[in-house]
């Protein structure tokens, strides 16, 4: 089951890897910790508990992940890849890929952000991620619930990390805070987020040739300036051949020298920043 991916697992895999999630937070809070004392940094008044803590430490983490840079192995090579957390060994990442410490810092740091979530919405429970679609990107995975909300918290730090590791500019910590509040209010149940039932913002298949890209409905109803800029600002980086909306909540991407998850990390970086505005 090391290898397994969460979209491979059985519902029995599912609830044994959400127990393994769950055991590994103590011991990746107390690393977080050690790598901030390590760096001139005290944990007790980082790490004090409150939402806007969130700002300066992902800050600090942007500039760490930044210098630390990506891997020198591939996936395949990497000795420490067995080190990893579980959520990062069952998960995927794609190269080039952050080294162990940028993931371990990664885990550390959703560690802390499930405590003041969890903290912030009491009524808040983690479980295997269950949908009624089979394919759906939460399916299996070890998310925190309420409502009919849903959230994998690495996702976002992680699709920010590989923007540092790459060079490309990541979530700032204000807009990191951003996230935060918007997965606070969504938990809740008081946003219009909490009526998607924790969808992710886009959705990213691989076609012949190009990669098809679903919008999550709201973002058209609400937001229809954003995705206009989104499209625009898509269409002019380096290496995007075109974009093609077809539909008011579809679009046609041809990059070819872009994977699956890069353009799913861009869209959604881009998103939750534009959203945090």
């Amino acid at each position: 089951m090391a290898t397994s991916l969460y979209e491979w697992m059985t519902v029995e895999e599912a609830a044994d890897a959400l127990h393994r999630y769950l055991a590994e937070r103590a011991p990746a809070l107390d690393r977080l910790r050690e790598a901030l004392a390590r760096h001139g940094r005290d944990p007790k008044r980082v790490l004090n508990g409150s939402p806007e803590s969130v700002a300066p430490l992902w800050q600090w983490l942007n500039t760490r992940f930044d210098q630390l840079g990506v891997a020198e192995q591939t996936l395949e090579e990497d000795p420490t890849r067995g080190t990893w957390p579980s959520w990062a060994r069952h998960g995927k990442l794609v190269d080039p890929h952050p080294p162990a410490e940028t993931i371990a810092l990664v885990d550390g740091f959703v560690t802390y952000l499930g405590e003041l979530l969890t903290a912030a919405v009491p009524g808040a429970r983690w479980q295997a991620g269950e949908h009624r679609i089979a394919h759906h990107p939460l399916l299996n995975y070890p998310v925190l619930a309420a409502g009919r909300h849903q959230v994998f918290l690495p996702a976002m730090p992680l699709y920010s990390a590989y923007q540092s590791a790459h060079g490309r500019d990541p979530m700032s910590g204000a807009e990191m805070l951003g996230h935060v509040h918007r997965t606070i209010a969504a938990l809740r149940g008081e946003s219009p987020a909490a009526a998607t039932a924790g969808e992710p913002l886009v959705n990213v298949v691989a076609e012949v040739g190009c990669f098809d890209v679903g919008l999550r409905a709201d973002l058209v109803e609400q937001h229809p300036e954003v995705v206009e800029r989104l499209v625009a600002e898509l269409a002019d980086r380096d290496g995007v051949v075109s974009v093609h909306r077809y539909g008011p909540h579809a679009l046609v991407v041809d990059v070819p020298d872009w994977d699956e998850l890069r353009l799913q990390l861009w869209l959604t970086v881009w998103l939750e920043r534009a959203l945090s505005r």
